[in-house]
């Protein structure tokens, strides 16, 4: 007798583990066009990109740290007294109050003081990070986030028993600006952004709910090949759904998908068990996995201290939210650097593995403001990378006494580097040509992987080379 419980039965509250997490499918553009004709831009001077990495790891501080009392120390009238700054190098002071474990892998991290945005409000900005483009109304709809674009790079590399999505991401419902769809990709490389919240308390996949899932997908694919003539008259549509059920369908039935769900005790003490522990302990149990996923996007919101941002009897301020960072970040850069590849015994997880960690902009330095806060500031502003070759223990660019403006960009350019240049890194770092351009699509203006086109005219599309050393 065939047993009357459904899956949802064996999963408590739950249909399924995908619970935790969400495609992001109903904004794509599922009636994009396909094959698209993907060339090189042509120039005079090819780009190579370097191929150093099989994955990037992108951390954002969502809302913004204080860069004058993080990465690059200026004090200012509203330095707080108790931040303990202590000086690691020549050129290195870091806040032993709240950043002390951070600052003994500085060794591991290049820092790049002299980032500049276009944006300085955070929904715009934070489309900026998740797409490498200032948002036009126009054609938002059929732009791709980058980590779907770098799936369907390397979607030819897929192995066989790759079942994990390519692009995955922890808490980006919690931003601003959501997670982004695929644009006029296909929506077979979307993201899977996962709600820590869920994630934490999630319950396993037991064998009697995998065989009914087996069950139920063997008669859903038979209903399927009697309809076939009539649903493919739905055309894009219906196969993007389909793409949705065969990709939920392998994951819920890989065992290694409840396994990257799976967080210790101890875990839980190393990390935290805020959003920014649990969001690190799973991209570090997903990248573990080896099973297809190679752009992960963490958001550890909360950071928007206008007011009281140093007040510690205040529920928000950067005191926790420093601490936080502090633990989550620093447990995953350690556990990364001494995990083995499973691809190449020589090598760890971080050798393989592009970390990048910035905020969409930095915060006024100076005296606080008339709430005991900081606002936006974009002028100039830290980003961090390790792993993949980076050369660890380096700094970049500088800005002035008050870390207000740039004297500095670091760089062989006049130019400060931009979003924009941290885009050509990544995709240099993952062996993807920068350069391509992307020219049917449904609007007909080409897409470029990097646009060079900035907000007061060109700027320079290269990667920070430098960070290599």
């Amino acid at each position: 007798m065939a047993d009357p419980r459904k899956v949802g039965d064996l999963l408590g509250t739950r249909r399924d583990l995908l619970r935790i997490g969400g495609f992001g499918l109903l904004g794509a553009s599922i009636d994009g066009v396909w094959p698209l004709q993907v060339s090189a831009k042509q120039t005079d001077a090819k780009v190579q990109p370097r191929g150093t990495a099989r994955n990037v790891l992108f951390y954002e501080i969502s809302g913004a740290i204080s860069h004058v009392e993080s990465f690059d120390y200026k004090e200012t009238a509203g330095t707080p007294p108790d931040l303990d700054f202590q000086k690691l190098a020549s050129d290195l002071y870091m806040p032993q109050a709240v950043l002390p474990k951070v600052s003994k892998l500085m060794d591991k991290i290049a820092v790049m003081r002299s980032m500049k945005s276009h944006e300085e409000v955070h929904f715009r900005a934070q489309y900026y990070l998740q797409t490498g483009r200032q948002m036009n109304l126009a054609f938002a709809r059929e732009i791709p986030a980058i980590g779907s674009v770098v799936a369907a790079e390397l979607e030819e590399r897929r192995r066989p028993t790759d079942t994990f999505p390519a692009y995955m991401s922890f808490n980006l419902e919690k931003g601003s600006a959501g997670a982004l769809s695929t644009g006029f990709l296909p929506a077979r490389f979307s993201v899977v952004d996962i709600n820590t919240d869920a994630a934490a308390d999630a319950p396993t996949l037991e064998k009697k709910a995998v065989e009914l899932l087996e069950e139920r997908w063997t008669l859903l694919s038979r209903l399927r090949d009697v309809e076939h003539k009539r649903l493919a008259g739905y055309g894009r549509s219906m196969a993007s759904y389909d793409d949705f059920y065969s990709a939920a369908h392998s994951l819920l039935t890989d065992a290694r998908w409840p396994a990257a769900f799976t967080i210790t005790d101890e875990d839980k003490q190393r990390y935290g068990t805020h959003r920014a522990g649990l969001s690190s302990i799973l991209a570090r149990n997903v990248l573990a996995q080896d099973a297809g996923t190679h752009y992960i996007h963490i958001c550890h919101p909360g950071w928007d201290h206008h007011v009281y941002i140093w007040d510690r009897s205040k529920e928000s301020n950067h005191y926790n939210l420093c601490a936080e960072y502090d633990q989550a970040f620093s447990a995953l850069l350690e556990d990364l650097s001494k995990m083995p590849s499973k691809t190449n015994p020589e090598k760890t997880v971080l050798d393989e593995t592009l970390v990048v960690c910035m905020s969409e902009f930095g915060r006024t330095p100076g005296a606080l403001n008339n709430m005991a806060g900081r606002d936006h500031h974009n002028p100039v502003y830290p980003a961090l990378f390790a792993g993949a070759g980076v050369k660890g223990g380096v700094r970049y660019g500088a800005s002035d006494a008050d870390g207000a403006t740039c004297v500095d960009t670091g760089w062989d350019h006049k130019e400060q580097p931009r979003n924009e240049n941290v885009l050509s890194t990544m995709y240099s770092a993952l062996g993807i040509d920068w350069s391509k351009q992307i020219r049917n699509t449904p609007s007909g203006r080409p897409y470029a992987y990097v646009d060079a086109l900035g907000a007061n005219g060109y700027i320079p599309t290269d990667e920070i080379s430098e960070i290599y050393g």
